[in-house]
């Protein structure tokens, strides 16, 4: 029991852990998905099998040495200390053994993380697989990646030798120990009694110390394990904030986004997605962004929802830099639709409260009919109760980023961002959640990215993003009659 509970209390710690770091943690290779989520469970599971099996040695080996160890010396000091003499040298040993091996988990641990990724990433697109006949070819990979050996053969052979010269150690006292006790006896300076007595006692002091050497690979994993849990709860996410013990806490929000002279680089790209921004993004109105692929526009909505601080300049909400809000309750003034339609595992109410119990019924309700999913949901034998499947596999795209509108209304929020919500819809479907954002950009600032133009036309303001600055701005008419790049992007949709 003990064991199952450290085991939950480091998988919990890991998560949140990992659940607090920045976006752009999970943007480096090392970090994929499937790979940490085989980080969590493999290294606090090394940690709660090793801990009680260890541990309990630890305790009954070194009861048992210490107690040899003194009653050795009670019954001859004569004997006992010569014999005893090694004992510090194998601790060395058995020190330097378990960091060999520690290091040598640790680079066989990385081949077993990239091979859950990868499993994690094909099952999350069987589809694919499936339609391509490449189930063969990814099962061949994924043995190739599995039997991966370590080239850290160093680590092995040192920890063999330690191994060894640990185990040998202890032959070797024992030998010391007859040699010495038969030349203590020949010279009448202990009895015979004494001698089998005091043999016995370092004898069972050395079978402890050899049992703590057989757990060694053990105590490695274990150490290895908590030294990653342990670097994850120590990392500071890179999106930082600014002193917030005694900010004041937000009142009415009323939703005015203030860029001053922001710039974005991400670490992985060698030019600025965003270079030099200064723009008001005013409150309750609706504002769309739109461009060429790669012009910046969704780095602007990262910033806004912090998924990625400027590396240079400051974003203010209603005149206050949002670095000194606490991250959470900045957040809880946003909600973002994404072009990809996420569902979760369960029902149709718990993937649009995200399991928040409190809420009632008839907000529940408004917010799905703000989204234009109401109808659907209630046409259900169980209603709300029913389950969605494996991400809502099951409903058509419009229906799915519907539920993820009402998921997103039911937080009230006093910024809706939209990024490219509609983008991967057919018409009909499209025509569906368009009417849903209308609905739900009432009374609060609306952001939006598209590439179909249509489906911002008719935003209050409309900015043209190119090579990460803003180029043109205007309404929709203001821009037609300007005949610029908007006018470009628009004859090329014709």
């Amino acid at each position: 029991m003990g064991g199952a509970r450290i085991d939950r209390r480091l998988r919990l710690t890991a998560l949140s852990s990992l659940l607090r770091q920045e976006i752009g943690f999970f943007d480096q290779e090392e970090n994929a998905a499937g790979s940490l989520t085989a980080g969590v469970a493999s290294q606090a599971s090394h940690v709660s099998a090793a801990i009680g099996l260890v541990w309990q040695q630890l305790i009954t080996s070194g009861g048992n040495f210490i107690g040899a160890f003194i009653l050795g010396v009670v019954l001859s000091w004569k004997l006992a200390l010569p014999s005893f003499a090694p004992v510090p040298a194998i601790l060395v040993t058995a020190y330097f053994n378990i960091a060999l091996l520690e290091k040598y988990e640790h680079t066989l641990q990385k081949p077993l993380e990239d091979a859950s990724a990868f499993a994690s990433e094909n099952v999350d697109a069987i589809k694919t697989v499936a339609a391509l006949g490449r189930e063969n070819l990814v099962m061949e990979y994924f043995d190739k990646t599995s039997a991966q050996k370590t080239t850290k053969t160093k680590y092995l052979l040192g920890g063999a030798l330690g191994f060894g010269f640990g185990m040998g150690s202890i032959l070797i006292l024992s030998a010391i120990l007859m040699w010495w006790g038969v030349e203590l006896y020949l010279t009448q300076r202990i009895g015979l009694k004494n001698l089998y007595a005091t043999f016995e006692a370092v004898l069972i002091g050395a079978i402890a110390a050899s049992r703590l050497f057989t757990y060694i690979p053990d105590m490695a994993r274990m150490i290895q394990g908590f030294r990653a849990i342990c670097n994850w709860e120590d990392r500071k996410p890179e999106v930082a904030s600014l002193d917030v013990a005694k900010a004041p806490a937000l009142e009415k929000v009323r939703g005015e986004i203030t860029f001053t002279s922001c710039t974005l680089q991400y670490a992985s790209r060698p030019k600025p997605a965003i270079e030099n921004l200064n723009l008001v993004i005013p409150a309750g109105k609706s504002v769309a962004f739109c461009g060429p692929s790669g012009g910046g526009k969704s780095s602007i909505i990262s910033m806004i929802s912090r998924f990625y601080d400027p590396s240079m300049g400051t974003i203010s909400l209603d005149g206050r830099d949002i670095r000194s809000i606490p991250l959470e309750e900045y957040r809880s003034h946003i909600s973002l639709v994404a072009q990809d339609a996420v569902l979760y595992e369960g029902t149709f109410r718990e993937n649009i409260t995200l399991g928040q119990t409190s809420i009632a019924q008839e907000e529940i309700e408004r917010a799905c009919r703000d989204a234009n999913i109401l109808d659907f949901i209630q046409s259900l034998p169980q209603g709300f109760d029913s389950p969605v499947g494996f991400k809502g596999s099951q409903m058509s795209g419009g229906q799915r980023q519907r539920i993820c509108i009402a998921r997103a209304l039911l937080r009230n929020p006093s910024i809706l961002l939209l990024d490219e919500a509609t983008s991967a819809l057919d018409a009909e479907s499209e025509r569906s959640v368009q009417e849903a954002l209308e609905q739900a950009s009432k009374g609060r600032t609306t952001i939006s990215i598209a590439h179909r133009l249509s489906t911002i036309q008719n935003a209050d303001i409309i900015h043209v993003v190119e090579d990460g600055r803003i180029v043109e701005s205007g309404s929709h008419a203001e821009l037609l009659a300007h005949n610029g790049r908007y006018v470009d992007l628009v004859k090329s949709q014709l």
